[in-house]
């Protein structure tokens, strides 16, 4: 744009208002894009000529399309398999979950929009013309009306895929960073019936003035059908979508607000080859760097062809030869002799004159020469050195290959890095596109994700044995030890029973499958750009297989040092001479020079610094409530023994107290049967001591009146 026209803003570059103004900007700004890309765009179109060798000789030495063909294998050759896992080495199972949930999602979508060819599009664009674009489309639910007019939901086509985009069909504003760009827009070309599917009444009164042809080579080609050139424009300013025709008669047919909801607006990643120029987004294509020599070869093997098509044994001879001595010169049989009929005495060398092929063939020598350094000129250039195209000699070394491959591999990676990167922002692009416009619940449908519910897994199986125990408990009579015995086994084998139910779900946890409870969770996490971004890593695998000999190397030396390193101090490790803390210090030790040890040495650190690893949220979740559970019965159980035991001992107080009145009563009559044995023994004594008494009385009498009788005869003799 000249510098009399500056505008300040792109209000200033109509003075009409409404759908007009609209029209006439973008009117503006397309054309606006073109010319700045006018140069590229004709050197990309006959790019593309000279690689198809359109209108060219049949002869044309095409080293552009060979040098291609080298390269496009190496810089992508399948489609990449999507790694998408935790950004974090944590157990957070919500983020494991969620991951792989995306994971599934992007290879079903990879595969169902035939991404692969549409990747080799793009890649043939970037090599040929510089320039590789590719979109991603959501297609959303189609209402459809059934035969009893109501209407209804069709899921059967929501889908979100990957789109080709031809790069003749691309335009984007003149910024000189992909971040600093303001809009991007595609052209289409509708019929008349996919204008009225689309926008309805507008599209009944939109010109088809078009054709899908572009180019002035192939004007006199009509198609069939005419068409509208439509733009669809991504206006990152305003966060809307304008789909609109240009010029004079255009016409705004759609203008919405941000269909997608993308973090950076635009559904496609920075068009394949902006990297190439230092200086803005214009492509450089690879065979600018080397069209010259590309030309001069084609020019030399021209030349080589044709002195090659003139190396032929031909010549003239005189006017006074007989002719019939010329053929039977030349056209002769072995050893026959024909007499020469001319006159005079010229030799027949005199008579006959030869083309010059030893100069058509020291040219061609020559040109060849030139050929091979031309050849080389251009594999110098492009970094196709002679191990990669398979050339080779049997007196090169296997070093000396190897040194090849290594250049080549230096000077190719660059590209493939650049592809590689491009198809992981790709599916990047893809994966917020999806989450975006899809719930857990449909994700979860679409990957055959398991939802557990533990919680109610638990409840009916608690709830059933607690049914049964309690049947169990109704029929069981506390007063006999052995129903009370059977009905705490019987509580033993309902806790191991509800043991082995919940083995299985728990079990599945640890799979691919969550409980409710973490559907909002997840919800929550692929929804919020940022928590995604943080928690979940979106990579691909490597698109090329080069041989990474240096890698590999590492990685032997390096296994091969801590195997060596374990067999010698582990030993020591056993025997108590070291540590394990040091053990693992001298490990940290070896690690550190080694790139390919750096998992190795967070994993170490990790050990020593964090605790040990416990149960994730949801099993210590299944785990109290089995606890619970367990805890539950066992205390059904106690009270049943305590009841049990209560009923024994007042059972044993009664006994005790019988026995203790009967001991008593015992006691009682032993008493009286000891008091009575007392009376009668003391009666006894009593009359055994009365009866003595009176015995002794009567002796005692009687000894009296002896001695009384014997003093009365003594006084009778004495007064005698």
């Amino acid at each position: 744009m000249r510098a009399d026209i500056q505008v300040e803003n792109k209000e200033d570059l109509t003075h009409s208002t409404g759908d007009a103004g609209l029209v006439e900007i973008w009117t503006k700004e397309i054309e606006n894009s073109d010319k700045y890309e006018k140069t590229w765009r004709k050197e990309a179109d006959e790019n593309f000529i000279v690689y198809n060798n359109e209108g060219q000789r049949e002869d044309r030495y095409n080293v552009f399309w060979s040098n291609t063909q080298t390269l496009r294998p190496l810089l992508f050759s399948r489609l990449p398999k999507t790694n998408i896992t935790q950004r974090f080495l944590d157990t957070s199972e919500t983020n494991r979950v969620a991951s792989e949930m995306m994971e599934r999602s992007i290879d079903l979508y990879l595969k169902d929009s035939d991404a692969e060819t549409v990747i080799s599009k793009c890649r043939d664009d970037f090599l040929i013309g510089g320039r590789g674009v590719a979109r991603v489309c959501y297609d959303p639910e189609n209402e459809i009306e059934l035969e009893d007019g109501t209407k209804e939901i069709d899921s059967s086509e929501k889908k979100c895929r990957i789109e080709y985009v031809d790069w003749k069909d691309f335009r984007m504003s003149t910024d000189k960073e992909w971040c600093n760009v303001r809009w991007i827009a595609f052209r289409h070309y509708k019929t008349r019936e996919e204008l009225i599917e689309e926008f309805g009444n507008k599209g009944k009164a939109v010109e088809l003035n078009a054709t899908r042809l572009t180019d002035d080579r192939n004007k006199e080609d009509s198609e069939l059908f005419k068409m509208a050139e439509v733009w669809e424009v991504w206006d990152k300013e305003s966060k809307s979508v304008i789909f609109l025709t240009l010029n004079g008669g255009g016409t705004i047919l759609s203008n919405d607000e941000d269909p997608y909801n993308l973090k950076d607006f635009f559904p496609i990643a920075a068009p394949l080859g902006s990297n190439s120029n230092p200086i803005d987004l214009r492509p450089i294509p690879l065979y600018r760097q080397y069209k010259t020599q590309a030309e001069e070869l084609n020019t030399i093997d021209c030349r080589i062809r044709s002195l090659v098509e003139q190396c032929k044994a031909t010549g003239i001879y005189s006017s006074i030869a007989e002719g019939s001595d010329m053929e039977a010169l030349f056209n002769g049989n072995d050893g026959s002799m024909t007499p020469m009929r001319s006159t005079g005495m010229q030799k027949v060398q005199d008579l006959v004159m030869f083309k010059p092929l030893g100069e058509i063939i020291g040219t061609i020598a020559q040109l060849n020469d030139r050929k091979d350094r031309v050849i080389f000129s251009i594999r110098d250039i492009t970094g196709i050195s002679d191990i990669v195209r398979g050339v080779t000699t049997a007196s090169e070394t296997a070093t000396a290959q190897q040194m090849k491959g290594q250049f080549a591999i230096s000077r190719i990676q660059p590209l493939q890095k650049e592809l590689e990167f491009w198809v992981r922002d790709l599916i990047r692009l893809l994966c917020e596109l999806t989450v975006e416009n899809y719930t857990v619940a449909e994700l979860a449908a679409m990957t055959q994700l398991k939802i557990v519910d533990i919680k109610a897994i638990a409840k009916v199986e608690q709830d059933k044995l607690d049914a049964l125990l309690n049947e169990a408990k109704s029929m069981t009579d506390p007063n006999n030890p052995d129903e009370v015995a059977r009905l705490e086994q019987m509580n033993e084998q309902a806790k191991e029973s509800f043991k082995k139910t919940m083995k299985k779900p728990i079990e599945d946890l640890k799979g691919y499958a969550i409980t409710p409870e973490q559907i909002p969770e997840i919800e929550k996490l692929i929804k919020d750009d940022r928590l995604r971004t943080f928690a979940i890593d979106v990579e691909t695998d490597s698109t090329i297989k080069i041989d990474q000999q240096q890698e590999k190397a590492d990685r032997v030396e390096y296994i091969k040092s801590i195997s060596e390193f374990s067999n010698s101090f582990f030993p020591m490790v056993q025997a108590g001479i070291i540590t394990p803390d040091a053990f693992k210090q001298f490990m940290l030790f070896i690690s550190k020079p080694f790139k390919v040890g750096r998992m190795v040495e967070e994993s170490l650190i990790s050990q020593e610094e964090q605790e040990p690893k416990g149960p994730t949220a949801e099993e210590m979740l299944a785990q109290a409530e089995i606890q619970i559970r367990q805890q539950e019965l066992q205390l059904k159980a106690q009270k049943q023994a305590t009841d049990a035991q209560i009923a024994q001992e007042e059972l044993n107080i009664k006994k005790a107290a019988l026995l203790q009145e009967q001991a008593i009563h015992q006691d009682k009559l032993e008493f009286e049967d000891a008091n009575k044995a007392a009376d009668r023994e003391h009666q006894l004594t009593s009359q055994v001591v009365g009866a003595r008494t009176t015995l002794m009385n009567s002796e005692a009498m009687a000894q009296t009146e002896h001695l009384n009788e014997t003093i009365r005869e003594a006084n009778k003799q004495t007064f005698v």
